[in-house]
């Protein structure tokens, strides 16, 4: 499995058409709505954001497109499935669309939106290993604001006590890991 550990962009032009990929990693619903929240404010002048997302949630996935006014399934599907051949996961994708006065036709646009997707294999980060990290509640900040420095992908739950499952890419590792915290393999 592969993510994205930060926020990162592509750009083309096809027939006067400019496309900008953007991907980023989300941890569900809320994150995926303040990703394109921030896309539509930054590119407001665009006549199309296509997207895509996927990601997992008490252990079930969830997957959603949108063509966001291009004709059905010309836009988002495509975007869909770059993220679902290339294996990706808890990752959503935008892709502005500013019209150079050219119509692409269809399948011009299912080449164009997937296309501009696939820009962002090269920031790809393989997902190699998972662990739980667990601490008590008052410490959650302090952990929180570690594993943001380190860049690592988690997910966080609270309970009695705080943990974050981590994935941890190839060139990750948790070597200095605050002493108040315990690692449940």
């Amino acid at each position: 499995m592969k993510t994205f550990n930060k926020e990162v962009m592509g750009e083309c032009v096809i027939k006067k058409s400019r496309f900008i990929a953007i991907g980023r990693h989300i941890r569900g619903e809320a994150d995926f709505e303040a990703f394109i929240a921030d896309v539509r404010g930054r590119y407001s002048d665009a006549r199309h954001i296509a997207y895509a997302y996927r990601f997992t949630l008490d252990n079930q996935v969830y997957q959603k497109s949108s063509d966001d006014g291009e004709p059905s399934g010309t836009a988002g599907k495509p975007i869909l499935n770059i993220i679902l051949a290339d294996d990706l996961m808890d990752v959503a994708v935008a892709v502005v669309r500013y019209f150079g006065g050219i119509k692409l036709g269809a399948s011009g646009l299912i080449r164009a939106y997937g296309g501009s997707a696939k820009l962002l294999r090269e920031f790809y980060e393989e997902i190699t290993k998972s662990i739980k990290v667990v601490c008590e509640v008052r410490f959650a900040d302090r952990l929180i604001r570690y594993l943001d420095s380190l860049g690592v992908v988690y997910t966080k739950l609270f309970g009695q006590e705080f943990e974050a499952q981590i994935e941890l890419g190839s060139n990750q590792n948790l070597d200095n890991l605050p002493d108040f915290c315990r690692v449940i393999e």
